[in-house]
């Protein structure tokens, strides 16, 4: 990351850590004051930035939970599922662990689930703005090419390709407004695109 900004013209590069200071301060407060306790003006002191230029790179506190949810997934549920796939468990129960764990450690934060399902809803697309920090789309990379060792996807199209399906797919489930935010309808959305994904992965 650092060598891709130092490539940058000069502008391009004060933005970007401008950009990177302000979104480190924000995951700081809300892992340690929580985010309904941190205010805008929060964050402003601790990135060291001014108020304004704090709104210029994010309209509302709630555009920065992306990448709060990027950190927690690479901090916390990253490691957990490449632990896991040592285990060599089939391809639909990792999914299920990984969609699950993203609910479970992420999903139930204050504002979380609504906040996301807003975000995505921008006009940047879906995919890009995931893929902040890339380890969610590296994770199910990882997952399809152990499935396909062990015979359980298909081979005929790539790993990479396979991966942006299923992570698509999900993306799809976050913005979906359920009738209720309970783990229930939860579970009945994942083991709903569990169902068709053992399939379509199959071929």
């Amino acid at each position: 990351m650092k060598q891709e900004i130092d490539r940058l013209p000069l502008r391009e590069r004060n933005r970007q850590r401008t950009m990177r200071r302000i979104i480190e301060a924000a995951i700081e407060l809300f892992s340690t004051a929580g985010y309904d306790q941190t205010t805008m003006d929060n964050i402003a002191d601790k990135a060291e930035v001014s108020r304004a230029t704090l709104f210029n790179y994010f309209s509302t506190k709630r555009a920065l939970l992306l990448p709060f949810a990027n950190d927690l997934y690479e901090k916390n549920i990253q490691p957990q599922i490449l632990s896991y796939l040592k285990e060599q468990p089939a391809t639909r129960d990792v999914l299920r662990f990984l969609f699950m764990s993203i609910y479970e450690q992420v999903l139930t934060l204050p504002e979380m689930e609504r906040g996301l399902r807003a975000e995505l809803f921008q006009p940047q697309p879906a995919m890009m703005k995931l893929s902040h920090g890339h380890g969610f789309f590296k994770t199910l990379v990882t997952i399809v090419q152990q499935g396909q060792q062990r015979g359980e996807i298909r081979t005929d199209i790539s790993d990479d390709k396979l991966g942006r399906y299923v992570g698509t797919l999900y993306v799809s489930l976050l913005i979906m407004e359920r009738k209720d935010s309970t783990s229930t309808s939860y579970v009945s959305e994942i083991d709903t695109l569990l169902a068709f994904l053992q399939g379509a992965l199959k071929g």
